[in-house]
């Protein structure tokens, strides 16, 4: 159905919305988060939000016809009261309230269409900072994934000015790239698919304190009493998307939440970036067909999305995630391990454990990512050699 409200360029107004104005954002907010285009609209044609409870409702349906079919919730008691609720929880819980005319709401954000008007947040990051990186992929990340998405932070975190490092508090790829921000010291800000009343997933409740704790924040457009529904986990990957300068796709099968990001990114007209895989392994499937189609630049590492960028250029000659930089003969486990097999064409795992001193309990791991990252495959049983 084409909604019939008005996009009205928002600019900031105010350092910040007095308590009764957030109680009104937040009712229009609750009755049309499901479709946030006409919120935004909506917004537009008034000075202020209570404009839309205050003014008399004939005018206010003149001025946007849509009302007089889809805007009945709107005008009930209920939705102020329960609007007055959120407020309430949000001020008694510590939490910010940030209108899409205030000047702390994030700046890249307000420019998209279906911008949220009122965003609950926690913590001290910058939503409007010079730089903005978001970081999504399979919640199912694999070890080659893993180490794809801790190289690229940490390269990152070596650029002149450190980006904002935003992602969606999922397991896997999500919770690596929070988890490696705070490694190196980068703002991260997690864009959540619940209200503040439910941390999901649950066993993530401990890194968004940490989050919150070192200088990040927490951030979602939903109220803190709204169920937790699927829906609401792919709404908020365009606040992921619209929030930032570029999204990096790290690892994503054929179908997933980062490839959804990915595309609501391209709508935004940022820009994408993904990390290639084998042509025959099916975690890698989505990255490898964002690439193939050429709707996302191929990234080995943070050089690539400096250069993509057009940022540091001078210094982007980054390490790649796939890269050597011992200067001679590779001393690491996994390194030992190759010599070992190029030496004698294969080897069975006693063999290997003989070799290394290790048990083979300490000896699956090095295997598993070698194999993952196509460097040696198994060939019978316990025997392995180079690919």
């Amino acid at each position: 159905m084409q909604i019939l409200v008005p996009i009205v360029t928002l600019r900031p107004k105010r350092n910040r919305m007095n308590r009764d104005q957030l109680v009104y954002a937040a009712a229009i907010a609750n009755c049309f988060y499901g479709n946030p285009r006409v919120s935004r609209g909506l917004v537009g044609l008034f000075d202020s939000p209570s404009d839309i409870f205050t003014l008399d409702r004939k005018e206010v349906e003149e001025r946007c016809p849509y009302l007089e079919k889809h805007g009945q919730r709107l005008f009930m008691d209920e939705t102020l009261e329960s609007a007055q609720r959120d407020i309430a929880w949000a001020e008694n819980n510590g939490l910010d309230t940030i209108y899409i005319g205030d000047n702390a709401y994030p700046s890249r954000l307000r420019e998209c269409e279906d911008a949220p008007i009122l965003l609950y947040c926690k913590g001290r990051a910058d939503l409007s900072a010079q730089r903005v990186v978001a970081v999504v992929g399979s919640r199912g990340a694999t070890q080659y994934g893993r180490k794809y998405c801790d190289t690229l932070v940490e390269g990152l975190s070596k650029c002149g000015v450190k980006p904002v490092i935003v992602s969606g508090l999922a397991k896997g790829v999500d919770s690596f790239a929070h988890s490696s921000a705070l490694r190196y010291h980068l703002p991260t800000v997690a864009v959540m698919g619940t209200g503040f009343n439910e941390i999901y997933p649950p066993c993530n409740t401990n890194l968004a304190a940490d989050i919150v704790t070192h200088g990040g924040a927490l951030v979602t457009e939903f109220s803190p009493f709204v169920e937790s529904f699927p829906v609401n986990f792919v709404r908020r990957n365009r606040i992921i998307a619209g929030m930032s300068d570029c999204v990096v796709v790290v690892e994503s099968r054929q179908k997933g939440g980062g490839l959804i990001t990915a595309k609501m990114a391209m709508d935004y007209n940022r820009m994408v970036f993904a990390f290639p895989g084998r042509v025959d392994d099916y975690t890698f499937k989505g990255c490898n067909e964002l690439i193939e189609q050429e709707t996302a630049c191929i990234a080995t590492g943070a050089g690539s999305i400096l250069k993509g960028m057009g940022w540091d250029t001078a210094s982007a000659q980054l390490r790649m995630a796939f890269e050597d930089d011992s200067g001679g003969e590779d001393e690491s486990l996994n390194g030992r391990l190759l010599r070992y097999l190029e030496e004698h064409g294969e080897a069975d795992i006693g063999e290997l454990c003989d070799f290394l001193a290790l048990s083979i309990r300490e000896l699956s791991l090095p295997l598993v990512e070698l194999e993952l990252e196509g460097r040696i495959c198994v060939i019978s049983g316990n025997k392995y050699s180079l690919r």
